[in-house]
């Protein structure tokens, strides 16, 4: 059967009501604290800021949906306490971001959560579903998303951006039981909540600062000296963004980071050769940034990361097809996308530290349910490669 099309006119018939004031926010959170789980989700503009700018928080319970304006409210610590009641489930979709948006208001992010996006991946989806196909799917509805890149911080907000903002828990609530059913059926459901309290965990964890510089892209091709001046000139520029709330590529982007460390200028106009740096951030910034060369360069070389190992080549090359190939090979049998089960990224650095002797435990993120179906089959066929 044809999924149902819904028009602008459709959607705008979900009823939905405001919260513009602090009192009535403690009010329905109380009344929410009550419930067996609601339906959460954000709109936020992210343009030229380091912090995502929340602009709307939508909420669906059993018999309604809820607009918080948060550019009225005033005191969070009610919504917090909801975000934080281990009574209540908190249902999302694709919800990184969300976290980052309920963090920057109440400085708590929503546990116990489910991600819906997720919880797909462990029905044998991918790793990406969109909102709009998960209704479509599960609903038989297809959505407009014609707001997706409007102006959420205007006011008022149109009628169209209220009925996409409450379609966007609307749906999202009536399809979870559904989700939960299945998940429950198949025996998934405790390794989806085990990894969606993964997920608000790692939302609660300060910066890595200091490991920063690891994502720079060639960082590998660099010295120990320079990496020193990569892993401090990283990070300065994520203390800045953060205190000036900027992009990080308002400051200075990742590739200029590199250039920085690779180079390593030693006065202003040495600095001014460096690709893509403004004259502005030079004499804002460019004694500064010397200073923490300089510096970086004659701190003790005990204090200088280890080297970064190249990418990887024969005859390990063939190892790390081998395990992918491995990975494949799981993910089929457990009718599960190789994604969830392990990442590229952590394949590569479990052979990395294979090849240099130093994996001598299973990683953090394949404990629990992975363990006994990829880690230590991942870790059978290292150890039989490695006597080969």
């Amino acid at each position: 059967m044809p999924a149902q099309s819904l028009t602008p006119a459709d959607e705008q018939a979900i009823a939905y009501r405001f919260i513009a004031d602090d009192q009535l926010l403690a009010t329905c959170c109380q009344q929410w604290l009550n419930c067996d789980f609601i339906a959460l989700d954000t709109e936020f503009i992210r343009v030229d800021t380091y912090y995502p700018k929340a602009a709307l928080i939508q909420i669906q319970d059993a018999e309604h949906c809820w607009l918080i304006d948060p550019l009225k409210i005033t005191d969070w610590q009610p919504f917090a306490a909801l975000l934080t009641s281990e009574q209540v489930l908190k249902v999302l979709h694709a919800c990184s971001e969300d976290l980052e948006v309920f963090r920057s208001l109440t400085g708590v992010v929503p546990a116990p959560l489910m991600d819906s996006q997720v919880a797909l991946a462990f029905m044998g989806e991918t790793l990406s579903v969109g909102y709009q196909r998960m209704v479509a799917t599960w609903l038989n509805i297809d959505l407009h998303k014609e707001e997706t890149r409007s102006d959420w911080l205007q006011r008022p907000l149109t009628d169209s951006q209220c009925a996409y903002a409450a379609a966007d828990v609307h749906y999202l609530y009536q399809i979870w039981p559904l989700i939960k059913k299945q998940l429950e059926d198949c025996n998934r459901y405790t390794w989806c909540k085990l990894d969606c309290e993964q997920i608000s965990q790692q939302a609660l964890l300060p910066p890595d600062d200091e490991f920063y510089f690891l994502r720079i892209k060639q960082a590998w091709k660099l010295s120990q000296e320079k990496l020193a001046v990569l892993q401090d000139i990283t990070c300065w520029r994520e203390q800045q963004v953060r205190l000036r709330d900027i992009p990080r590529s308002r400051l200075l982007s990742d590739n200029q980071l590199w250039l920085l460390a690779y180079k390593l200028p030693t006065n202003l106009f040495e600095l001014s050769k460096i690709e893509g740096l403004r004259p502005s951030l030079i004499k804002r910034e460019g004694n500064e940034i010397l200073d923490i060369i300089e510096h970086s360069r004659t701190r003790s070389q005990a204090t200088w990361p280890d080297s970064i190992p190249s990418p990887i080549g024969q005859p390990y090359r063939d190892w790390s097809k081998a395990l992918k190939k491995k990975v494949r090979e799981i993910a089929d049998n457990q009718d599960l996308p190789p994604e969830l089960l392990v990442r590229k990224r952590q394949v590569e650095q479990v052979l990395n530290k294979a090849i240099r002797g130093e994996l001598n435990q299973i990683p953090a993120e394949w404990t629990g349910w992975r363990e006994s179906i990829v880690a230590q089959p991942l870790f059978a066929l290292l150890n039989k490669l490695a006597s080969r």
